[in-house]
């Protein structure tokens, strides 16, 4: 069975926040620490360096070295540690940047709980070496508790609580149709589907932006190290939570009801790098958050019983006719209707990529048997799929 993410509000206590404050900062020194073990260890030549073998090592110091790390989950640091090794492992593959170190008050606060490290009971947590913690709401989700990951945003804590759900678990968004749709995703439109309903942006960083910029100035005058600047700088962080919640909500809204009415999805894999290199277009398309709208449509999809088809990263949605399939040989960024010579068909733009993005999501069904099996041939690979 799929697993799922719940995430879920905390109220601790001030003890219990206390205690939240140093397993974080336990996890942060773990971390750190292996970093510094491992480049001391790759510079002495030695080979082989493994997580595993850190963590042992950490394990074996921490009780005399290190006896504060005590206080609270074993599972904080070698959780920790752990994640340093897979961020080598994906250095090593080229998929990230070298580890850095973590700095108190810039690097993220959370810590890890495995399985048998907590229970939850309703409405609270219980955890080792503290106690209960009250949560603002129940598990929704049938299923067994394998992980809980403890995290600050501000000065709210929450618990991502990873479920794997039951064979009884109905996705309330399930699918019922076989209808077909393409998304184009936009600057001025959020998206816009084949059918030519266009979905407005959230704009939230906009509708922020004076209010946010007001709060940053007050905290750059601030003196460091000031009580005035740490409240400046929680006046800060609880704007910039306030526009992540409000972009989040729109976009689960949208992305819901997407696999609730499509069978067959068509989107586009944009290359949001290199796209926010155009300082005009960078903060629009920050806030579009495109490739959270391409992974939220992909896992919603298994759950709801949906398709979702992603288009290569240079396939020409805006440039190819809908109509006739014949392509433009330029369409500059800001045209945003254009006939087709071939045929005379008028296009508006983002509709037409749109059509185009369904087409693609319409190859995609064609590879599917009776059993939702994939039944592509190995050559094909211009078309990334997924769902059932």
């Amino acid at each position: 069975m799929p697993q799922l993410a719940h995430r879920i509000e905390l109220k601790p206590s001030q003890m219990a926040t206390r205690y939240f404050r140093r397993a974080a900062g336990t996890a942060r020194f773990a971390y750190n620490w292996a970093l510094a073990k491992w480049q001391e260890k790759y510079q002495a030549g030695q080979k082989g360096i493994t997580g595993f073998g850190l963590v042992k090592e950490f394990n074996s110091i921490k009780h005399q070295e290190f006896p504060w790390t005590s206080e609270v989950t074993k599972w904080a640091p070698q959780k920790s540690i752990q994640n340093l090794d897979d961020a080598f492992k994906r250095f090593f593959q080229k998929k990230s940047k070298y580890p850095r170190f973590k700095k108190k008050g810039l690097a993220r606060d959370s810590f890890y709980l495995g399985v048998g490290a907590f229970s939850i009971q309703g409405k609270y947590l219980k955890v080792p070496k503290l106690g209960r913690v009250k949560m603002t709401q129940a598990l929704r989700f049938p299923g067994t508790p394998k992980s809980v990951v403890v995290s600050r945003e501000g000065e709210d804590w929450f618990a991502s609580v990873q479920i794997e759900l039951d064979e009884t678990f109905v996705y309330p968004n399930r699918c019922e149709t076989q209808a077909s749709v393409g998304i184009d995703l936009g600057v001025k439109t959020l998206a816009t589907l084949s059918d030519g309903t266009k979905i407005e942006p959230h704009r939230a960083t906009k509708r922020y932006s004076c209010k946010l910029a007001r709060a940053q100035r007050g905290l750059a005058r601030k003196v460091k190290g000031s009580r005035n600047r740490a409240k400046a700088r929680l006046q800060v962080s609880k704007i910039h939570l306030r526009i992540k919640r409000l972009r989040s909500d729109s976009i689960h809204k949208m992305t819901a009801s997407v696999v609730k009415r499509f069978k067959w999805i068509g989107i586009e894999d944009l290359g949001l790098k290199g796209m926010v290199r155009n300082h005009k277009l960078a903060k629009s398309l920050v806030d579009m958050a495109g490739y959270e709208i391409k992974r939220q449509l992909e896992y919603k999809s298994v759950l709801a019983g949906s398709n979702v088809a992603v288009a290569a990263r240079f396939y020409p949605s805006s440039k190819l006719c809908s109509r006739c399939g014949s392509k433009l040989a330029e369409l500059k960024l800001e045209v945003r209707e254009w006939i087709c010579p071939a045929c005379g068909a008028c296009h508006d733009r983002d509709v037409n990529a749109a059509k185009n993005l369904e087409q693609v999501s319409l190859r995609h069904r064609e590879t599917r048997n009776a059993c939702g099996e994939d039944v592509r041939p190995r050559a094909h690979g211009a078309v990334r799929h997924s769902g059932k």
